[in-house]
This record gives structure tokens, sequence and C-alpha cells, in this order.
């Protein structure tokens, strides 16, 4: 099968999709840029999602001093009957001696692939930016061939 991106296809097979795509976003009502960074990872070996979370923030934290997880829930990346479950986190860090807010979320596709979506923000997100946040999120439209379907919600 040809492998496809937005701007057109290649004739040939892809083993993994390790691409980074930064999407400029409509500025927040301050005017500050908003930019989400969506980046492809994969579990490892008898790995699930809480487990490579955990690492990754562990790791992160050793690299970086001041780095801080604030929150982490589980939820969903799309809506409806298809959809990724996913971890949804905010962190905090210093870049550059300034604080930089990120809202993130690991979501975990078929076949233990993970597409994680940042979204970063020079200042603590308020009720708006987190409402932003969640419309981004809930706006997903999985492809079909990847999504795992919710659990059936308890009568």
């Amino acid at each position: 099968m040809p492998y496809q991106i937005n701007e057109g296809q290649f004739g040939f097979d892809c083993l993994e999709d390790g691409s980074i795509n930064i999407v400029e976003l409509p500025p927040h009502e301050d005017g500050s840029p908003l930019r989400l960074v969506i980046t492809r990872d994969k579990l490892r070996p008898g790995e699930d999602l809480k487990a490579c979370l955990t690492r990754q923030m562990r790791e992160l934290s050793r690299r970086m001093p001041e780095f801080k997880e604030l929150t982490r829930e589980a939820g969903w990346l799309g809506s409806g009957d298809a959809c990724f479950p996913a971890i949804v986190l905010s962190t905090r860090f210093k870049q550059d001696g300034r604080q930089v807010f990120q809202a993130q979320c690991v979501a975990q596709l078929s076949g233990g692939k993970l597409l994680v979506l940042t979204l970063t923000s020079p200042w603590a997100f308020d009720a708006k930016l987190r409402a932003r946040w969640m419309e981004l999120l809930g706006c997903f439209v999985p492809s079909p061939a990847c999504a795992l379907a919710p659990p059936e919600e308890e009568a």
C-alpha cells in the first residue's frame, strides 16, 4: 500500500511512521500563539500505556530538573463509537528561564502504536484554554482501521 501524507503519496510501503507534525492554531484570546505538536511512538514489548507514560515522565524529570507533572487522567482521543484510549496530562517546565505549560494526550492505537498530541502555552491553562484543548481532542476522527472501540457504558 502506498505511504500517504497530506500533500500526496509515495509508491513504497512504510514499516513505521515516526513523523512529527506541528500545527499552528488560531491564537488564544490573550493573543498568545498556540501550537499543536503531533508525534508518534510505540510501546516497548510487554509495556502498557500507563507504564510507558510513567517511564517517559521519569526520564523527563531526570533530564529537566524543573519538570513537573501537574495532572494525569484516563481519557479518549476522539468521540463516539470509534476512538483511542488515552492518558491526558498537564505538565510545566522551564525553558530558557521561562515557564512552559503543556497539555498532552497520549493515545494508544492498535498494534502498540502511540499518537501523542501536545499543546504548549507560555501561561498556565485557564478554563477557556482547557475547554479548547478538550474540543481539540473530541473533534479527532480516527481511521476505522486503527481505532479501538471504547468500553460499553454500564447501565
